[in-house]
């Protein structure tokens, strides 16, 4: 199973997910689980406690048997279960309780948000990839998960997703949240005219600078690179090795910006 999900935006940026682990999607499921444990045994206590629902609970009991009763309460408790995390992923946008702590969230394979109709697809299925039952283990699940390429259980193939392992940078200050001033960039010096910088190509410069904190050093070596000798080529620069390459890149699109009212 490869560690990264790469996708290309329609400005020609790769944008890579690192695929949430087996381990990290286990720990989170048992923390989800216990969770739901626990709400089932509140409400059974409670139901227990109060003397008009212990009534009608031993009146269900008489007139179905333990048998029908038992399987009536673990029919609603499975209810129970798939509500929490139908509701939680679709409240909190792929994220449960569970997969909040390990830092994990659902995605669609396009890279968008999860839809709840996939949350309602993924989750029904949860019975099958939780097989032989969840308190055992995810058996099923894991071992589709451990062949497939992309760390999919059953679920994330019928409705498209998959789990992905959320980046947590670090926040900028707030004297550097934004990197494209109105003032002069320090290497406007270094620059022709930019009459032959296009929208797209400045979209696709504004999208890596914008991201570039959360993309892997190499990527991000590797992509600022690549930018810097399609501007070079493209507007006849020759600089002098010292100068930095994202220095001149955020030039670049500092003075495209002021000269084209595209501040933001």
């Amino acid at each position: 199973m490869p560690y990264e999900y790469v996708l290309q935006s329609p400005e020609k940026v790769e944008i890579r997910y690192e695929i949430g682990g087996i381990g990290s999607r286990a720990l989170a499921a048992v923390l989800d689980d216990l969770l739901v444990l626990v709400v089932v045994s509140l409400i059974v206590a409670v139901i227990a406690l109060l003397e008009d629902s212990f009534q009608t609970l031993t009146g269900l009991v008489s007139r179905f048997g333990e048998t029908l009763t038992g399987i009536l309460f673990l029919f609603l408790a499975y209810v129970l279960w798939f509500a929490y995390y139908i509701g939680f992923e679709i409240l909190w946008n792929g994220q449960t309780p569970g997969k909040r702590a390990l830092g994990l969230r659902v995605m669609m394979l396009d890279g968008t948000p999860v839809t709840p109709y996939a949350i309602f697809i993924r989750e029904l299925v949860r019975i099958v990839d939780a097989l032989p039952i969840c308190v055992l283990g995810y058996n099923v699940a894991g071992i589709l998960a451990f062949f497939n390429p992309y760390g999919q259980r059953l679920g994330d193939m019928l409705a498209g997703t998959f789990v992905v392992k959320e980046r947590r940078a670090v926040l900028p200050e707030l004297s550097r949240l934004s990197q494209i001033r109105t003032e002069p960039h320090p290497l406007e010096s270094h620059l022709p005219l930019l009459l032959e910088v296009s929208p797209n190509e400045y979209a696709a410069l504004r999208a890596f600078l914008d991201r570039r904190e959360l993309l892997m050093p190499e990527f991000r070596q590797q992509r600022a690179w690549e930018l810097y000798q399609h501007f070079a080529q493209k507007l006849g620069l020759n600089l002098p090795g010292e100068v930095p390459i994202e220095g001149i890149l955020e030039a670049i699109a500092t003075r495209y910006a002021r000269e084209h009212g595209r501040l933001e």
